[in-house]
């Protein structure tokens, strides 16, 4: 069990039961056993339906093989529709996984939706236990083996979703109403043709041509139409000898792009995955880091004093790649890592533009970086 934090604030508190207690992240992974992830909501305003798909998304596309990623596309796209409203502080998240059946998925004991496969809960773990995971304390704490403290847990029990609650998720599995049938038209009967003594005489309306205009002929020959022409840990290792970082016009028309909707920035919207969209976004994820990955460098005075650490930067593109915003979501205890760790996303701007698969106008991608001594 442990807690996970966002600028210094608690976001949720995650917990793995399992058969067998292990510090192994692999036993884990393996997915062979029965086992059980749970979350609870802890952050007052609770988590955005966008922010939580996006945490699988980005720790599954940097944890997981691309053809893991490409085989299990269609499940990740099935799993992110199941999550459309924001989760609340206190609500409970499960994903059971039970050998030969799948992961089952509920939402304060509502069950939202099946994955019919095994593998699925091994892309889950490795978000929390991977080798990036959401970050090291938090993967640490999970693979103690069972040794959890006691107001830890306590704290964890009491955390309950309240009846009203409850009822309010029950009713994102509910099938739409049915439409009300429409009223009964009656119709009134057609009033009897009255019969007039006066002589049937038709006006007709008069027939008014336009006038016919000539053009001469310079003029008529210029008229036309126009028509307009796998990626590596983002991680930086060193020993005290070396440093190293480890692992537009076209003749045709365009597409029209598809709508956005009308507050792209609110927290709350969720874009409609495809499985072509969704790889497309976990590919450009990938390149993302890469990039970041070729302007770390680890500062000599950080490797002479031995200082390690784990960072996490927020950033928010535009649609041609440019950075609009970096937030350091979690430090390191020695500034120089920090401020090492934030140049290198401000230097490796601007992006790649966003593939045209990826709808939206501005995206958030979440940066883990890790300076870590050789041993």
């Amino acid at each position: 069990m442990a807690v996970h934090q966002e600028l210094g604030k608690d976001r949720f508190i995650g917990a793995i039961y399992s058969e067998t207690l292990t510090s192994d992240a692999g036993v884990l992974l393996a997915a062979d056993i029965p086992m059980r992830m749970e979350m609870k909501i802890t952050a007052d305003r609770g988590m955005a339906a966008r922010r939580f798909s996006r945490m699988w998304i980005e720790g599954m596309a940097i944890n997981i093989r691309s053809d893991a990623l490409t085989a299990q596309a269609d499940n990740m796209v099935d799993f992110t529709n199941m999550f459309k409203e924001r989760l609340l502080e206190n609500d409970r998240v499960v994903f059971a996984l039970t050998p030969g059946e799948g992961v089952a998925i509920s939402v304060n004991g509502i069950e939202l939706g099946q994955i019919d496969d095994d593998e699925f809960f091994s892309l889950l773990v490795s978000t929390w236990v991977g080798r990036v995971p959401l970050s090291s304390s938090f993967r640490d704490q999970l693979l103690a083996a069972g040794e959890v403290t006691e107001s830890l847990v306590a704290r964890y029990q009491s955390i309950q979703p309240s009846p009203e609650r409850k009822d309010q998720v029950a009713a994102w599995t509910a099938p739409p109403p049915a439409p009300e049938p429409a009223p009964a038209v009656t119709q009134e009967p057609e009033p009897e043709p009255t019969v007039s003594d006066e002589p049937n005489v038709a006006v007709a309306a008069p027939v008014i041509e336009p006038p016919k205009i000539e053009l001469p002929p310079a003029a008529s020959s210029s008229v036309a139409s126009a028509v307009a022409d796998e990626p590596e840990p983002l991680s930086t290792t060193s020993s005290a000898q070396s440093s190293s970082v480890a692992a537009a016009s076209s003749s045709a028309p365009l597409p029209a792009p598809e709508p956005e909707p009308e507050d792209e920035t609110d927290e709350d919207y969720v874009p409609t995955f495809t499985a072509e969209s969704l790889l497309a976004s976990q590919r450009y994820f990938s390149t993302l880091v890469r990039k970041v990955q070729l302007e770390i460098k680890y500062p000599r005075r950080a490797l002479q004093r031995g200082y390690e650490g784990f960072i996490r930067i927020a950033v928010t593109l535009d649609r041609s790649g440019n950075l609009l915003g970096a937030e350091m979501l979690e430090e390191s205890e020695h500034g120089i890592l920090n401020d090492e760790a934030m140049e290198s996303v401000e230097d490796a701007a601007p992006f790649a533009e966003i593939p045209g698969v990826i709808g939206g106008l501005t995206h958030e991608f979440t940066i883990p970086i890790t300076f870590a001594l050789e041993q």
